[in-house]
């Protein structure tokens, strides 16, 4: 039986399949698609706001599909091959140039170190990589996601997000996350579309004027040894010493959604 490391091939197309089957009920809700690592994508791809957000579109505008491969290990062995037929009078695959050398492949290979002969894994693959297609050279996104346009879709359409069981989903784009000098355990997270500043525990930090009950507003603490840097300044005036950003009192939210967050607070965004 073949193995991949120390495990056989088969446990891991199992463990795979529990995955693929989770993401087919969650994504993208629940397992959205990592925020991109670059601006650079390939010929042709741009980005466009939908009323789903921002995806990523073909040079006519036709949005850009993810066939997430996680979720077609019940089709067979090799998902990389599954549109074929009539899934190809349906789905157009967006080739990379006809000379582009593959760099990813399925089965994936051992999932925590490159593959010795010049492949990446799924686990470690960059925002786009190149797989052997059925029609050719084609472009996968975040290593799962073989990238298709629907044929026949006018210039923006959703229509066809999470057809198949979540088989298909847009290829939505999260800009990189800003490199932010901050206290310690400060870092930006995406939500609701734009980047905003969390604690290391993902609850939203918020600036504001606490006017009656004030139980949720939690000041974000500084040390006593604390010094400014950046925009951050240490307030000294309460009971304990405060971080301050940009001049203004910062406080800690309840949680990570924006309604964990007072009425009268506003997120602080980078």
């Amino acid at each position: 039986m073949p193995t991949i490391g120390s495990r056989t091939l088969p446990s891991l197309l199992a463990a795979a399949l529990l995955l693929g089957a989770s993401a087919a009920q969650a994504q993208p809700v629940d397992l959205p698609i990592p925020a991109a690592t670059t601006d650079q994508f390939p010929p042709g791809v741009r980005v466009a706001k939908t009323a789903q957000g921002s995806v990523y579109t073909d040079s006519r505008g036709r949005v850009l599909y993810g066939m997430d491969m996680r979720t077609l290990l019940r089709a067979g062995p090799d998902p990389s091959r599954y549109c074929q037929q009539a899934c190809a009078q349906s789905w157009e695959p967006l080739l990379a140039p006809a000379d582009a050398a593959p760099n990813i492949r399925f089965p994936m290979g051992n999932r925590e170190s490159p593959s010795k002969d010049g492949f990446v894994t799924q686990a470690n693959a960059p925002d786009w990589t190149v797989i052997a297609g059925p029609q050719g050279p084609q472009w996968v996104y975040k290593g799962w996601h073989m990238v298709f346009t629907r044929h026949g879709d006018r210039a923006g359409s959703i229509a066809h997000d999470g057809d198949e069981n979540r088989v298909w989903n847009t290829l939505k784009f999260v800009s990189p996350a800003p490199k932010v000098a901050a206290p310690n355990d400060i870092k930006p997270a995406f939500v609701d579309g734009r980047y905003v500043l969390t604690t290391e525990d993902g609850r939203l930090l918020f600036s504001g004027d606490c006017a009656g009950a004030c139980a949720d507003w939690q000041p974000l603490p500084a040390a006593m040894a604390s010094s400014s840097m950046g925009q951050w300044t240490v307030r000294t005036e309460g009971d304990a010493p405060q971080w301050a950003y940009r001049g203004k009192p910062v406080f800690i939210g309840q949680g990570g959604k924006p309604d964990d967050v007072p009425s009268a607070g506003k997120l602080i965004q980078p």
